[in-house]
């Protein structure tokens, strides 16, 4: 989704407005959707800075975002059909690439949020026309949007099975791959092998990347592996880790839904499996 310098604004532009990390969609008689450039107009006193999200290929018009006031109540404007929701609780019923649009809005708007003052000196910082930046013009100093890395693996027994965790945070009884941030100076297969040895106790091999995807909770990259497992028994972090098993294909606990990468590492998991 490549991002343009302050464009031109279009009536077939679409927005996102957010919340505390909350994003404003329209729940209509066809289903929810995000608001068009109109709607988002309407709204306009009760939010500040515009940023432009980007445009997809093909497609006319830009996607926008603003955070809205703390005050603002969706309930008192003249657009019947406003509701704020979570990214998570929409997961399975936005279109992926709408709800990676909806991730980016929120990052962004908590960046802008969060940055209003230099954090070198504590001079105001200035929102860059050209590119995504923030700067100090006292000191000069610059700041991006963060963007956290963190890699996620799924464990395979030589014997087919694979290891999932539950993690002790969790509400609900789910199991999944094993995940964690990339520390500084450290290598995507150093962060695993370390990982994986901090949270189960265990030795991997043959580690392959799969697949990453962006997650908006509230700024991570998360980047797939495969990996093989070498040594070791299973010693779940005491704090970390409620449980940890190897599981078979037939006998697969609670799973995370469909869309995030822990899913996507399972499934195709199960589809080697039964081949």
């Amino acid at each position: 989704m490549p991002t343009a310098v302050r464009p031109t604004a279009h009536a077939d532009d679409q927005w996102i407005l957010t919340r505390a990390g909350k994003i404003l969609i329209l729940d209509a008689l066809d289903g929810q959707r995000m608001l068009t450039a109109e709607e988002a107009e309407s709204l306009a006193t009760h939010f500040g800075e515009r940023h432009v999200l980007g445009y997809l290929e093909g497609v006319t018009g830009h996607w926008w975002t603003a955070e809205l006031a703390a005050e603002f109540d969706e309930f008192e404007v003249d657009l019947p059909g406003l509701i704020f929701t979570d990214l998570r609780s929409t997961m399975a019923t936005l279109d992926p690439i709408t709800w990676n649009i909806a991730g980016r809005a929120t990052q962004i708007a908590d960046w802008y949020r969060d940055n209003q003052n230099c954090g070198r000196c504590g001079g105001v910082m200035e929102l860059s026309e050209t590119e995504r930046t923030m700067s100090c013009a006292a000191d000069g100093f610059t700041t991006y949007p963060r963007l956290s890395p963190a890699v996620i693996v799924l464990i395979e027994h030589p014997d087919g099975r694979a290891l999932l965790a539950r993690n002790i945070a969790w509400p609900m009884p789910m199991y999944s791959t094993l995940a964690g941030f990339v520390e500084p100076g450290e290598s995507l297969e150093d962060c695993i092998h370390r990982e994986v040895a901090e949270e189960v106790g265990v030795v991997v091999t043959d580690v392959r990347y799969f697949a990453s995807q962006p997650w908006p909770f509230p700024n991570s990259l998360m980047l797939g592996f495969f990996a093989l497992w070498q040594s070791g028994k299973i010693v779940p972090e005491a704090e970390e880790i409620a449980d940890a098993q190897w599981f078979s294909r037939d006998e697969l606990p609670m799973i995370p839904p469909h869309g995030s990468i822990a899913r996507a590492l399972i499934d195709d998991w199960l589809s080697r499996r039964s081949a």
